[in-house]
């Protein structure tokens, strides 16, 4: 899978203002506002429209319940089109508590929660709009899939059958899943078969059947479909939540909306939207980025890599365009591309960690030791506390391959202070290193059957699997790296 899609500046760290909409009555939230300042002006126009639309019912002596529980209901759509989810939520509890029949804005609520992963709360709210509103198919689609990630299969296989009649392809796909995962590996095959017939552009479903084959020992047939999974995905047809994309303009909303078709395996209208974005907003960074990420996924390295540059000049100091260019041209063997890409993020923000200890790690891994360990060693006299900078110094003067740069005393000073406060099974194993490197194999023996003893002790077999792999170094004299 691609790493997750960047969000616009707002969305990834909304700031109400200090007021927002102070509730009418007792028992309602306060609906907090963003900063318009950071907004686009035709979005935050639209937003102080809705606002004064809304202050106007919440001052009001005549309002009704009802027309406060639309107002609310109102001003949430338009919060979560744009991925307020704050200020959306707040909205839609107020509108569900003033009107709790209303099923479209308790299945707005469950969108939201589904949305932001908070699956139980989701699972409730959709519920209680499809209690609400019997006839909300949507909802009830909803509810299944959020069951099948709660892996709750029972409840979730019969959400899907109760809406196979209006959404058959969704449905027998649900179904697929569910027996899946309780190993009915033939009745899998059956319902993944169909949904291919009926919605062959789904191309994402072959990787579910290649599953379901493996399950039956058809090995032949599992890997002929794994070679055809793709992209294209299943899209519930709800009106409810779909109504959500006619609201939003400008780059932001933009964005999001190509996010949404991202998530939903929709590559090309994703795509499209974050063109727009960028036509909206020609100097956003962000919107390159999702767009990059984007035509990776629809197998044009080029011109994600171009896109993605394009991203990084604009913005150097954003961490997630340097970090997906790098992890794109190293995708597509360029780290020395990937290297002066890093160096560049390095020098515009040097306190950032993770990109210090991604270049050393790249420097190394291109025989360049001496400018990693120097990087490490400037890195490590600024910030001595940072745990992933010193292991990866104590690492390197361990065991680089390098001679020249090996410092086996400062190696196991590091590693002694990383593992004393981080007491984990990879620490340890950093100390055997340097314990070798010194020639004290008898103690970095003792030291690796440790770090295996601790790595059993949290039943993290694949890490005790690996340390026992690398015991036979430490069994015989000399040991050193």
């Amino acid at each position: 899978m691609m790493a997750v899609l960047a969000h616009s500046g707002h969305a990834i760290a909304q700031e109400p203002e200090a007021t927002g909409i102070a509730p009418p009555r007792s028992g309602l939230r306060s609906v907090p506002l963003p900063r318009f300042a950071d907004l686009e002006t035709a979005v935050s126009d639209q937003i102080r429209e809705q606002e004064k639309a809304l202050r106007s019912l919440v001052d009001g002596d005549n309002a009704s319940s009802a027309k406060l529980a639309d107002g609310y209901g109102q001003t949430g759509r338009l919060f979560h089109a744009y991925e307020f989810f704050d200020s959306a939520e707040a909205s839609y509890l107020n509108a569900v508590r003033l009107a709790p029949g209303a099923g479209a804005w308790l299945h707005l609520l469950g969108y939201l929660y589904q949305q932001t992963g908070r699956l139980d709360e989701a699972a409730e709210r959709f519920g209680q709009a499809v209690r609400a509103q019997p006839d909300d198919r949507a909802a009830a689609v909803r509810l299944a899939q959020v069951y099948l990630s709660l892996n709750r299969l029972r409840e979730a296989r019969e959400q899907f059958q109760s809406v196979e009649s209006v959404f058959p392809t969704l449905s027998r796909n649900g179904l697929g899943e569910v027996a899946l995962r309780e190993r009915r590996y033939d009745e899998a095959v059956s319902h993944f078969r169909a949904v291919l017939e009926r919605a062959p552009q789904a191309t994402s479903v072959h990787y579910s059947l290649g599953m379901a084959y493996r399950g039956l020992g058809r090995l032949d047939a599992a890997r002929s479909e794994l070679e055809q999974r793709g992209p294209g995905g299943l899209k519930v047809g709800d009106p409810i939540v779909d109504g959500l994309q006619t609201l939003i303009r400008g780059e932001r909303g933009l964005v999001a909306q190509g996010r949404r078709a991202y998530e939903a395996g929709q590559y090309k209208e994703a795509a499209a939207a974050f063109a727009k974005a960028i036509d909206a907003a020609p100097s956003s960074a962000t919107a390159r980025v999702n767009l990059g990420l984007t035509q990776l996924q629809l197998g044009n390295t080029a011109a994600a890599i171009a896109t993605l540059q394009q991203a990084f000049d604009l913005a150097p100091e954003d961490a997630n365009a340097s970090r997906e260019l790098v992890r794109v041209l190293l995708r597509a063997g360029r780290p020395e591309d990937a290297i002066r890409v890093l160096a560049k993020s390095h020098a515009v923000n040097a306190d950032d960690e993770e990109t210090l200890v991604s270049l050393a790690i790249l420097l190394a891994q291109q025989n360049r030791f001496r400018e990693a360990v120097t990087l490490l060693n400037e890195g490590n006299q600024r910030f001595p506390e940072r745990t992933a900078t010193a292991t990866t110094l104590a690492r390197l003067l361990a065991s680089s391959p390098e001679p020249s740069v090996r410092d086996g005393r400062r190696a196991l000073d590091l590693a002694n202070a990383v593992h004393n406060a981080e007491p984990t099974p990879v620490h340890g194993e950093t100390i055997a290193l340097a314990l070798a490197e010194l020639g004290r194999c008898e103690e970095a023996l003792s030291q690796m059957t440790r770090a295996i003893a601790e790595a059993e002790q949290a039943n993290d077999a694949s890490e005790a699997a690996r340390l026992k792999g690398e015991m036979p170094k430490y069994e015989s004299a000399p040991c050193r790296p």
